[in-house]
């Protein structure tokens, strides 16, 4: 009886040990007409050209995502005004790397609504730069009553999607396109 009451314990010990829960908080850019949830243990850089959210300060410095995650943000002025635009935008950002071999597809484009706004998205699972897998999530989300688009690649260690994978979605999912910044 003992040996059994310790069998179904094993499944509890294990999801106990499981990826932890980050603590998501709202970040509101000073560059750009944005918000979104991030973690609040991750690094965040905002500058004149991009917004970069990393699992951790070094993944800000360097191309690689072995072990953890970036979201890379850029908002600018709409221009492509419909669902069309953007799935030719989003199938030519991610044409090279899709070409690759050992590329797996696991969310063809598609349409979708992020806050009553306007996206289109990928997932792909590939090789990066360095030959480790990652798996990349491209995102245009447009909101047209702002004038504003994100295009949105959120990249991570394909061996920790545990971790990062619903994270990552989360994050994404909740960017807001906003007023403009004064």
């Amino acid at each position: 009886m003992k040996r059994l009451a310790f069998l179904l314990f094993i499944p509890l010990f294990l999801l106990a040990c499981g990826p932890k829960e980050e603590n998501l908080v709202t970040y509101t850019s000073s560059n750009y007409p944005i918000t979104l949830q991030v973690p609040e243990s991750w690094s965040v850089e905002d500058n004149e050209d991009s917004i970069t959210i990393a699992s951790n300060e070094e993944m800000l410095l360097t191309n690689s995502v072995v072990n953890g995650a970036v979201i890379n943000i850029t908002v600018t002025p709409s221009t492509f005004t419909g669902t069309a635009a953007l799935t030719e935008m989003v199938e030519t950002a991610v044409r090279s790397f899709r070409a690759q071999e050992e590329v797996e597809v696991l969310q063809e484009i598609e349409q979708t609504t992020i806050n009553a706004q306007t996206a289109v998205q990928t997932v792909l699972r590939g090789p990066s730069t360095e030959g480790n897998k990652i798996i990349l999530r491209y995102v245009m989300i447009e909101n047209l009553t702002v004038n504003q688009t994100a295009i949105v690649a959120a990249v991570h260690d394909a061996s920790q999607n545990d971790q990062y994978g619903q994270l990552m979605a989360d994050i994404v999912n909740s960017i807001q396109l906003g007023e403009e910044v004064p």
